[in-house]
């Protein structure tokens, strides 16, 4: 089943001419990497890091936290692709939170890559959307709907529509898809699939606290964080600069296609000589 998902993902790749490196070693925390040149509206790339699992349910917290990590360190995306979240088969354009980090289908990881929106999450078994309030209201008041004849309509109460207006809950899959109906117009924000600082906060931090003491003093001005199913077992980070950490003897061609990849430095140690070489990405 992997071995399948795997060659959609790198298809998919192929048809948006995107930058691939299939990692080809199961038990690391990503499967591909993938850049996508122009590809948003004003020309920037797309960048994703990718795990594929069958039961996308099943990823564990140690591999999706060092995804997160090498999202942060390099400025891209982590996608796990499956078929089944638990017992069931994922829906087409929705997003399955895990961990903090977004799951997808196939189907929905190919619109991901060909820069189509997603809308809807689902989360804790319920699927909800995110309703753009200040449009709603506008919508609202044009056709002359109070709270309370809106609240009617869709069967919900008039302080649910003032919170969706505010911007403060989101809306069930059948209110916000009979919103959409009902006005005519995209009133659902894009899900932003980047992850939520909040929701990983704390293993973060763990992460930041595993890095060697010898490191830190090598790295003073950098932030550091621990990988633990990666080719690397340090990333770095500053407001300027990224950079995968490797001691310079270790060095290896993986090492090196993986920070090409991902647009990352190398930061190669040599702990008998307390020095560091930096190498910066040659994209």
């Amino acid at each position: 089943m992997s071995n399948e998902l795997i060659t959609h993902v790198l298809s998919f790749a192929a048809s948006r001419k995107a930058r691939v490196l299939f990692v080809g070693d199961s038990s690391l925390s990503y499967d591909a990497i993938i850049r996508i040149p122009n590809y948003s509206s004003d020309n920037e790339e797309g960048k994703f890091i990718i795990k594929v699992k069958g039961d996308a349910e099943k990823v564990s917290r140690d591999v999706i936290i060092d995804l997160i990590v090498l999202s942060k360190v390099s400025n891209s995306t982590p996608i796990i692709v499956g078929i089944k979240y638990g017992d069931e088969e994922m829906i087409d354009g929705v997003a399955y939170k895990v961990h903090g980090v977004y799951a997808v289908g196939v189907r929905t990881f190919k619109r991901i890559l060909d820069n189509d929106s997603i809308k809807f999450v689902k989360d804790k078994g319920i699927i909800k959307a995110s309703v753009k309030g200040q449009l709603l209201r506008k919508l609202r008041e044009n056709r002359g709907m109070s709270l309370g004849d809106l609240a009617k309509m869709l069967g919900v109460t008039r302080r649910t529509i003032y919170e969706y207006e505010r911007g403060s809950i989101e809306a069930s899959e059948r209110t916000a898809r009979m919103l959409v109906n009902l006005f005519d117009e995209d009133l659902l924000n894009n899900v932003d699939l980047r992850p939520s600082d909040n929701d990983v906060l704390n293993d973060v931090k763990t992460r930041e606290e595993m890095v060697d003491d010898n490191i830190r003093e090598l790295l003073p001005s950098f932030k550091l964080y621990s990988l633990l199913k990666a080719h690397t077992k340090v990333a770095a980070h500053s407001t300027d600069e990224s950079y995968l950490v490797e001691d310079k003897r270790r060095l290896s061609n993986e090492v090196v296609n993986v920070a090409k990849v991902l647009g990352v430095g190398l930061a190669l140690i040599e702990s008998d000589k307390r020095d560091v070489e930096f190498l910066e990405s040659r994209n």
